[in-house]
């Protein structure tokens, strides 16, 4: 088959293909479902620490495991927020005892997801296009799209970052899921 007429028939089955099939998971109709995959994830990891050891810093300059548990909180409802154009939505209290941080963590984090899940699939394109100032290492903003993007990456570093804490503490992770 020469080139011409190869080119044409991957044309016509991308065509086809792209007809009846449904929509890739990394599109924005697919972003509610996926948000509830890392959040059912993210708390099954912040279940699995005991409350007795949310004040675990593993090295110096480590956060404790409840701190990282209210950073994916708070940045991930942050960044959705800065997209959707509402105010932050989450209130993290300034003082918390010990014995209360599994349950302030484990309870921002609810909140957290629950708002990124219901405003995932209810950015527009033009909220997903427009650039937002980040000031990232070597960048300054991003896409809406990106922005999604990246927030799905933080979540899991830090999630993976959590799983480490747990082995620490000679605790199993709860099993990958995606």
């Amino acid at each position: 088959m020469n080139r011409r007429c190869f080119n044409s028939a991957m044309a016509a089955n991308v065509i086809t293909v792209s007809g009846t099939a449904a929509a890739p998971e990394g599109t924005p109709e697919n972003w509610p479902a996926l948000w509830k995959v890392s959040r059912e994830f993210t708390l099954a990891v912040a279940d699995a620490m005991p409350a007795e050891e949310y004040g675990f810093v593993p090295a110096e300059g480590e956060m404790s495991f409840a701190a990282l548990m209210i950073h994916i909180a708070t940045a991930q409802a942050f960044r959705f927020a800065q997209m959707a154009g509402d105010q932050m939505p989450l209130t993290v209290p300034r003082t918390m005892a010990k014995a209360d941080a599994k349950a302030v963590a484990r309870k921002l984090l609810e909140e957290s997801f629950e708002y990124c899940q219901s405003r995932a699939g209810r950015l527009t394109q033009a909220q997903l296009a427009a650039s937002y100032k980040v000031d990232w290492y070597e960048r300054p903003s991003v896409s809406g799209d990106r922005l999604m993007l990246a927030m799905f990456a933080h979540t899991a570093h830090h999630r993976g970052q959590a799983e480490v804490y747990l082995r620490l503490k000679g605790i199993k992770p709860p099993a990958y899921r995606f």
